[in-house]
Order: structure tokens, then C-alpha cells, then sequence
């Protein structure tokens, strides 16, 4: 039965970590604007009529609306607001417009580049009060006909890099396997005191995840051995920010090397989602963090750690979708820039309409696809 406190759980902690994530965004925009000294005119999280606002001694507006699925930041426009224009010189203020093309591309990048830094810190956060397991990637176990038995693993091998990327670790492992089925991979093992190298075709496969939906992945077919064999680690300060860093790189070469197999057609793309997504995900973890038989410092600590987690992710994914070449995103906005820049004007406004125009095609699109793919995944949790 689904209570009441699970309703609220669910929509809190959605509405939480993507507003979070939202402001985020839009205050690399805002702060790298008024480093700038651009006049920015409002700050808002959401859409539609404000909930509440107030305005800042800078003369911003910053205000949170009723609809709180995205957010903007508005540049003060001369031709909106003539009655300011004295107050605009007078404060030494300057127009977007105005500024120099590179200092446009650095407030439009800023956007995605604090969505990177924010994921860091969280894992830096994470590493650095919890620190973290590695399980060593030694085989115990061979499905018979799988992918591992037909190149030849064996029990006792231990794997130590695919394709050239150590995979010592078995969550690097498996996460360097899961997004590669039906592709060979050339993989280094240490059999006894022999090292070999062999080649593996991972299978597709459905399976169902963390909070059981069905998802695609790739398997090749290995048990690990009994007991596992792990080693606890620990990090101060500097070693939880590199930690960070490499999860953030971990993370954008995994989701850069998916869609790249999307476009070439080698994935479905049903892995993608979108909004409905992400609520699913981050509403039910939560609900199953709160819902366990613990102390409820316990049940508060796990959702917290939970959410980070999905926080962390999400804004990867979030800074990477926003520097996609499509007018109306940030990366649309640099190839403009970028043009400009490099020709020396703008382009003109006509062309520039035709491909806002475009990029509106192509999110609708998306739109729909990835609301397709999200009913399906949702659907799959109630089957």
C-alpha cells in the first residue's frame, strides 16, 4: 500500500535535487555574467508566476515559479526596459550583447562547467567521509556457454585491464563491460604468474536494476571468487578531489562513448531518459531509504548519501546534455559564438532564427522519444 509519507518522500526528494541541480547550473551563468559586469535582470528557478521573489541591490530579480522542472537567467535587454538606461550607464553595467564574443562563451560554458565542478565536490564529499571498497576483478566462477567460457577464462583469473583501461577494481569492470555488448574487447588477465591477453564479445542482456526497473546491460558471464577479496580505502583532502575528478572524466567518457554508439547505431538509445526518469529514480530510492528497518538517523543518513549519489550523476549528465550543438542549449549558443569569433560578425538573425527553429524540432523530438523510453522503463517496475 502506498502511504502518504512515500507520496511526499517521492516528490521531495525529486523536486530537491533537481532544483539543486538547476540553480546550480544557472549560477555558473549568473556569476560568470557579472564577473563580467553584465546586468543580469532575473535569476529564477522554474517556470511560470513566482511563488516568491525578491530583488537583490544589484538590481536582479531572483524568484522561484509554480512549474520547478528547469530555470533561467535573463539579461537586462536596453530596448525592454528605456527607462533604465541611465541607471544602466550610471551603475557601469554592461549589456550581454556588448560584451566581447570570448567573454559570452565563458558565461554561456560556465553553465555546464559548474554542473562538472558540483559533480567533484559530491564525490569528493562522498570519498572523503566514507572513503570506498575495491574488489578485486578475480575470477570464481565461469557460466558455462558464456561469454567468458567460449575466450577462456578460468577460475583464479584475475583481470587487470580491457582495452587498456585497468579494470583491477570489478566496479570498473563491470562498468566498462555494461555499455560494450557486441563489441570485442582485448582483455589483460594474470593467470598464475602468466599474464595473457584474450578476447571477449560481451552479451546483451535485461536484467533489473537497483530499484527494479528493467534495463539493457552486457554480461560476460563471471562470478567473482569467494570470499571476495577487499581492500577498504581511505583519502584526505587532496586525494578525494582527484577521486572527483576521476569519476567526473569515469563518467563523461561513459556517457560520451554511449551516445556516440547511439548515433552510429550500435545502441537503441533506451537507455536514455528524461524527466519522468529521473523522477523514478531518485523518488524511489528514496522511498526505499526511508521505508528500511533502521533508526531513522540511519534511514536519513542512507537517503542523504543516496540522492548525493544520484546528484552527482545527474549533473554529469546534465552539463554534458547542455553542450550538445543544438540551438536553444548552451552548445548551440557556443557554435554561434564560435562563429562570430572566428568570422569575424554574427550570424545573421535570420539564419539564427532558422536554427532556434531547428534545435526546437530536434528537443521536441527528443522529447518524445525519451518520454517513450521513460514509460517503458517505468512500466517495467510495476510488471
Amino acid at each position: 500500500m502506498i502511504s502518504l509519507l512515500n507520496i511526499l518522500v517521492f516528490i521531495l526528494s525529486f523536486l530537491m535535487l533537481i532544483t539543486f541541480l538547476v540553480y546550480f547550473h544557472e549560477l555558473g551563468h549568473y556569476l560568470t555574467a557579472r564577473l563580467f559586469k553584465v546586468k543580469v535582470e532575473k535569476f529564477s528557478i522554474g517556470f511560470g508566476k513566482p511563488l516568491f521573489q525578491w530583488k537583490s541591490k544589484n538590481g536582479t530579480i531572483w524568484s522561484l515559479g509554480r512549474i520547478p522542472l528547469g530555470g533561467y537567467v535573463k539579461f537586462f535587454e536596453i530596448d525592454n526596459q528605456k527607462n533604465d538606461v541611465v541607471s544602466h550607464i550610471k551603475n557601469d553595467d554592461k549589456l550581454f550583447t556588448t560584451i566581447p564574443v570570448f567573454q559570452r562563451m565563458l558565461v554561456v560554458l560556465a553553465g555546464p562547467i559548474f554542473n562538472f565542478i558540483l559533480t567533484i565536490f559530491i564525490f569528493a564529499i562522498l570519498s572523503f567521509t566514507l572513503g570506498s571498497y575495491k574488489v578485486e576483478s578475480i575470477v570464481g566462477t565461469v557460466v558455462e556457454g558464456s561469454p567468458a567460457d567460449k575466450a577462456g577464462f578460468l577460475v583464479g583469473d584475475k583481470i587487470l585491464s580491457m582495452d587498456n583501461v585497468n579494470v583491477s577494481d570489478f566496479n570498473d569492470l563491470r562498468r566498462h563491460v555494461a555499455l560494450r555488448g557486441d563489441t570485442d574487447i582485448l582483455t589483460s588477465i594474470q593467470r598464475n604468474e602468466a599474464k595473457l591477453k584474450l578476447t571477449i564479445m560481451p552479451e546483451r542482456m535485461f536484467e533489473k536494476d537497483l530499484i527494479g526497473g528493467i534495463s539493457e546491460t552486457a554480461k560476460i558471464g563471471i562470478g567473482l571468487s569467494e570470499p571476495l577479496v577487499i581492500t577498504r580505502l581511505e583519502y584526505n583532502f587532496f586525494e578525494a578531489i582527484a577521486y572527483g575528478y576521476n569519476e567526473l572524466i569515469s563518467s563523461i567518457s561513459m556517457t560520451g562513448y554511449y551516445i556516440g554508439r547511439v548515433i552510429k547505431g550500435e545502441e537503441d538509445g533506451k537507455q536514455l531518459g528524461s524527466i519522468i526518469k529521473i523522477a523514478t529514480i531518485s523518488g524511489k530510492v528514496a522511498v526505499d531509504a526511508i521505508n528500511e528497518n533502521t533508526p531513522m538517523p540511519i534511514r536519513l543518513r542512507e537517503l542523504s548519501i543516496r540522492l548525493l549519489t544520484i546528484g552527482a550523476s545527474l549533473s554529469v549528465a546534465l552539463g554534458v546534455a547542455n553542450l550538445m550543438p543544438i540551438p536553444m542549449l548552451d552548445g548551440g549558443h557556443l557554435v554561434y559564438y564560435g562563429y562570430e569569433a572566428i568570422a569575424g560578425r554574427p550570424l545573421s538573425q535570420k539564419k539564427q532564427e532558422i536554427g532556434f527553429q531547428l534545435g526546437l524540432a530536434i528537443l521536441f523530438t527528443l522529447f518524445v522519444v525519451l518520454t517513450l523510453n521513460d514509460i517503458s522503463y517505468v512500466s517495467s517496475i510495476f510488471s
